[in-house]
C-alpha cells in the first residue's frame, strides 16, 4: 500500500508540474480543447510508464513527444474537418485566468489567428507556432521535428506567406491595443442598439466587410455558411439576439483567446459563446460557437 500511494503522488506531481506548460503546445496545434487535454494525458501517461532511464531532460523530451504527437493528431482532424456539418471554428479557450495552475495563458494564441492557422499544414503550423510564439531557434525546431536547418527555415517562410496571402484575402488588419474595459463598453454599445432596434446605430459599429461565422456542428442549429456585409450580418445578429435567444438565459463578458465575447448561461452551463474581433473601435469579425462539446471547458470559469 505504501508503495502505491508513493507512485500514486509521483504521478500526480508530475501531472501537476508538466501538464500546465504542454497544454498550450497541443492546444495551439490541435485547435481543439478536449483533443489537447487527451494528448497531453495520454503523453504524461506513457512517460510514466516506459523506462525514463534515457531521457536526460524530461521537460525537453516531454514537449517533443507532445509537439510531433499534435502533428499526427492534427493530420487526422483536418480529415474529420472535411466532413463537419457548416463552419468549423476552433474551441474557445479563457485566457482571462489559468486554464490549469501555473499555466501561462500568454502562450494561448488569439482567436482570429487560431482560424488563420488552419490555413497550415500542421508541420507549417508548428514551426510558426515554435518559432513566433515560444521564439525557439530553427536549429531547436529541427532537434524536435527531426528535420534539417534549412527545412525549418524554409516551413517557416511557407507559413508566413499563406498567412500573408490569407490576410490579404480577407482584408485583415495589424490588431491595435484596446483596453477590455473599451471593447466590454463597445459590445454594450452594439447589444444596446441590436436591443433597441437602432439599426443605424449597429451599422456604425460594423466594418463595412464585417463577417459572422457559426459553429454549430451536427448537435445543434446554426448558420451553414459565412455571413458577409453589414446587411445580411445585422439580420443574423437581430435573430441571435432575438428569437434565438434562449428564455432564461443571460450573458456575462470574458475574454476568450485573449479576445472580448460574451457567453450565454442558462442553467448554470454556456450554451453560446460569441467572439468579437474588434479592430479601432470596429467589429470586424463576429465568430459564434454553439456547438456544445466545444462549450464544456468554458463552464468551468463563468
Amino acid at each position: 500500500m505504501k508503495t502505491a500511494f508513493l507512485e500514486v503522488n509521483s504521478m500526480t506531481s508530475i501531472f501537476e508540474q508538466y501538464q500546465p506548460q504542454l497544454f498550450p503546445y497541443a492546444y495551439n496545434i490541435l485547435g481543439d480543447f478536449m483533443e489537447a487535454e487527451d494528448l497531453v494525458q495520454e503523453v504524461l501517461n506513457r512517460f510514466l510508464l516506459d523506462n525514463q532511464a534515457h531521457v536526460d531532460n524530461p521537460k525537453n523530451y516531454l514537449i517533443r513527444s507532445v509537439i510531433n504527437r499534435a502533428i499526427n493528431q492534427k493530420k487526422l482532424l483536418r480529415k474529420q474537418k472535411e466532413t463537419y456539418l457548416g463552419p468549423w471554428l476552433p474551441t474557445p479557450v479563457t485566457t482571462e485566468e489559468n486554464i490549469y495552475q501555473h499555466a501561462d495563458s500568454q502562450k494561448i494564441i488569439n482567436y482570429s489567428l487560431m482560424l488563420l492557422l488552419e490555413h497550415l499544414s500542421p508541420k507549417e503550423r508548428a514551426v510558426f507556432i515554435l518559432k513566433e510564439t515560444y521564439d525557439f531557434t530553427h536549429p531547436e525546431i529541427a532537434e524536435i521535428l527531426d528535420i534539417k536547418i534549412p527545412s525549418s527555415r524554409q516551413l517557416l517562410k511557407r507559413a508566413k506567406e499563406k498567412l500573408e496571402a490569407e490576410m490579404a484575402v480577407d482584408q485583415i488588419h495589424p490588431p491595435t491595443f484596446v483596453s477590455h474595459s473599451d471593447e466590454t463598453n463597445i459590445i454594450n454599445q452594439l447589444t444596446s442598439a441590436i436591443n433597441n432596434a437602432d439599426i443605424e446605430a449597429v451599422k456604425k459599429l460594423l466594418s463595412a466587410e464585417v463577417k459572422l461565422v457559426s459553429d454549430g456542428g451536427a448537435k445543434t442549429s446554426a448558420a451553414r455558411k459565412i455571413i458577409f456585409g453589414k446587411e445580411d450580418v445585422i439580420k443574423l445578429l437581430e435573430a441571435i439576439y432575438g428569437k434565438y435567444l434562449v428564455p432564461n438565459a443571460y450573458s456575462q463578458f470574458a475574454i476568450v483567446n485573449h479576445k472580448p465575447s460574451l457567453l450565454y448561461i442558462l442553467d448554470g452551463k454556456v450554451i453560446r459563446c460569441i467572439v468579437f474581433e474588434i479592430n479601432k473601435g470596429i467589429v470586424e469579425d463576429i465568430f459564434v460557437i454553439i456547438n456544445p462539446d466545444k462549450l464544456n471547458k468554458l463552464n468551468f470559469f463563468h
